[in-house]
């Protein structure tokens, strides 16, 4: 084999490796007689995001949030979204984790190192709130370099349900979805059926709760709400 058709095959592995998402270090050992070939590493990211975002999509919403926060521990300081596709899918992950359980991540702290439990289990109502405030933040943030994504608009309606002030918005956003056949998850509708319960729409909740569940795959996501909405 030529030098020339060695050096275009090197060439060609590189850019493989980068639709890949896969990251390349700069070249800096010999190949035998050939020149240089490069140090490959492994983005492990790439893997540890499509595993979060699989939990969430299957319910297991605190074990998402608990693999977003090892995997990027200063996540929480993104002010806004990023140019790294990778940071932003693990905003969206953790804002709505942190949403849908009010922000409440108090059963990861025995996963977390000492450090990060302060900042992310919301062991008092202040730390709550600010887990959904910076999960508000995260998919504004999201959804303004998205603003046609409509997974990202029915996201952050739902998210707006877990603050009481803010479920007025949020029920005329999810309400505006419904009616075009918009809203793509069941959290959604779940969030949609605990609103119009609250308003006092029993009918109204039950169809979106049936909404919920002829998407859910686990119906226990379809729960009624207990009591008003943020109580248990």
């Amino acid at each position: 084999m030529t030098t020339r058709t060695t050096m275009r095959t090197l060439s060609l592995s590189l850019a493989l490796f980068t639709s890949l998402g896969i990251a390349t270090a700069a070249p800096s050992a010999l190949a035998c007689g050939v020149g240089w070939y490069p140090e490959v590493q492994m983005d492990y990211r790439v893997e540890g995001i499509a595993s979060a975002e699989r939990d969430l999509a299957n319910g297991r919403t605190l074990a998402a949030a608990g693999k977003v926060i090892r995997m990027i521990p200063h996540i929480k300081s993104y002010v806004g979204a990023s140019n790294d596709t990778i940071v932003n899918r693990s905003m969206r992950v953790l804002a709505l984790a942190a949403a849908r359980h009010e922000g409440d991540l108090s059963t990861l702290a025995d996963e977390l190192p000492d450090e990060l439990r302060v900042e992310f289990t919301g062991a008092s109502p202040e730390a709550k709130r600010a887990n959904v405030e910076w999960s508000l933040r995260a998919l504004r943030a999201l959804r303004k370099q998205r603003k046609d994504d409509v997974t990202l608009k029915t996201e952050l309606a739902e998210a707006l349900a877990a603050l009481p002030e803010k479920r007025a918005k949020a029920r005329k956003m999810l309400e505006k979805l419904a009616q075009k056949d918009l809203i793509t998850t069941p959290e959604a509708y779940r969030a949609l059926g605990r609103l119009r319960a609250d308003a006092g729409d029993a009918s109204g909740e039950a169809a979106a709760l049936a909404r919920c569940r002829a998407m859910a795959s686990d119906a226990s996501v379809c729960a009624p709400a207990p009591g008003p909405a943020g109580e248990s």
